[in-house]
């Protein structure tokens, strides 16, 4: 039997990995710790949600420039360090945060020195070492941060309920110092020349190189054409909308279930049925985008979600906002896979680092502000139910300008 090709080892070591990114374990991960912040300190949601925005806008700030380090030097010598500092400041949190914003301040350095831990260097890993099933690559990776999604809220719930909510954020940091640094210095590699492979495990020289030309070199473009492209500016508001609601739901979740009445575990659980959607989805998603035009996969993810989201609107509870959940689940299961797909189709594989830094930006603008106006609507009106409407309406709209998107550019 032939053996397995290395890039699946990575594919799997990285959706292990990503699991604990800043998007899982520093910002998805909040709504637990919501409840018990608000009863020891007496802050507000809205002023605790708005420390993601303090996180999402220095990693916006500097993942552009970490696009060009990775580039450079590689992902492993970035996500090493990252991952580092990522773990000591979630563990900090509980030993020096006494003051909202002693808060802020650690989720700004998060945003500012973690990047590494977040989505681009897995995704230019599996851009390396596959091209021909790249998107199926891409889901696999992304899938990891559904996992994290899946394990997170159910395992910080049993730690605060039982220890405080101090051990929550130390049993986070465990796992990014004792796990996962262990399993990037063991098995990833940068790239399939590193040992004498060709991408996807091809044997055939001339067709991989053919490939690898086609996809690096002809459709390399500079800062300055991109800038004067619509179709940049298209996909930089559509992704900014679409977080916007994506991630201001997902970190209130929990909270907002607890108001109508579900206990913390059962709300934690529904929490985590939105990882496993997204486990499910970014699989199935990626596989799907190497079959048929990505923007209508795209386009058919986004509906289930604003159709969940109007579910929530409308009061759902019990097994109905489970299927809520499972709905929401298949627009976060998309983005990013369904972003870094699209830059390579219509930007091409060597322009990847630049533009997805800066198409992140945009992705990230909507993740710091959605939890911030979820959490002001909140605490105006005492219900989401305005919000959630609105979001819904967003949510057609995104789903509606895929079918805008005009024909792939290269292949």
């Amino acid at each position: 039997m032939n053996k397995i090709f290395y890039g699946w080892k990575i594919v799997g070591t990285s959706i292990l990995c990503y699991s604990a990114a800043p998007g899982q374990f520093a910002i998805g991960i909040l709504g637990v710790f919501v409840i018990p912040l608000q009863l020891e300190f007496g802050w507000s949601r809205a002023d605790i949600f708005l420390s993601t925005a303090f996180l999402t806008l220095t990693q916006a700030i500097f993942t552009p420039m970490l696009g060009s380090l990775v580039d450079k030097y590689g992902s492993k010598k970035i996500m090493m360090p990252s991952l580092f500092i990522f773990g000591l400041l979630l563990g900090g949190i509980p030993l020096f945060v006494g003051d909202i914003a002693h808060l802020y301040l650690f989720y700004a350095i998060i945003g500012g020195l973690s990047g590494g831990a977040a989505a681009v260097p897995y995704l230019r890993l599996a851009g390396a070492w596959f091209i021909k099933k790249r998107g199926l690559a891409f889901g696999l990776v992304m899938s990891g941060g559904g996992l994290g999604y899946a394990y997170s809220p159910p395992l910080v719930q049993y730690m605060v309920d039982n220890y405080g909510w101090r051990s929550g954020y130390y049993v986070l940091a465990a796992i990014l110092i004792f796990i996962v640094l262990p399993l990037i210095q063991i098995f990833i590699h940068d790239k399939p020349q590193d040992l004498n492979l060709l991408p996807d495990g091809d044997s055939d020289v001339e067709d991989v190189e053919e490939a690898i030309e086609e996809g690096n070199d002809a459709d390399k473009i500079t800062l300055g054409t991109l800038l004067k492209m619509p179709l940049f500016y298209q996909l930089f508001a559509t992704f900014m909308l679409l977080t916007f609601c994506l991630y201001g739901l997902m970190s209130n979740l929990v909270p907002m279930l607890n108001d109508r009445g579900m206990d913390t575990s059962t709300a934690a659980l529904a929490a985590s049925t939105v990882g496993i959607t997204i486990i499910v989805s970014r699989i199935v998603i990626g596989f799907l985008l190497d079959k048929y035009f990505a923007p209508r996969v795209g386009m058919f993810c986004f509906m289930l979600s604003a159709m969940g989201t109007a579910l929530l609107a409308f009061g759902a509870v019990g097994p109905t906002a489970f299927l809520a959940a499972i709905f929401f689940g298949f627009s976060v299961g998309a983005e990013l896979d369904l972003l870094a797909y699209l830059i390579t189709r219509y930007f091409g594989l060597s322009s990847f680092g630049m533009v997805y830094g800066i198409l992140f930006a945009a992705f990230l603008g909507g993740v710091s502000a959605g939890p911030v106006v979820f959490g002001r609507l909140f605490d105006y009106y005492g219900s989401y139910v305005n919000i959630l409407g609105i979001c819904s309406c967003i949510l057609v709209t995104v789903a509606l300008s895929m079918l805008l998107l005009p024909k792939y550019k290269t292949l």
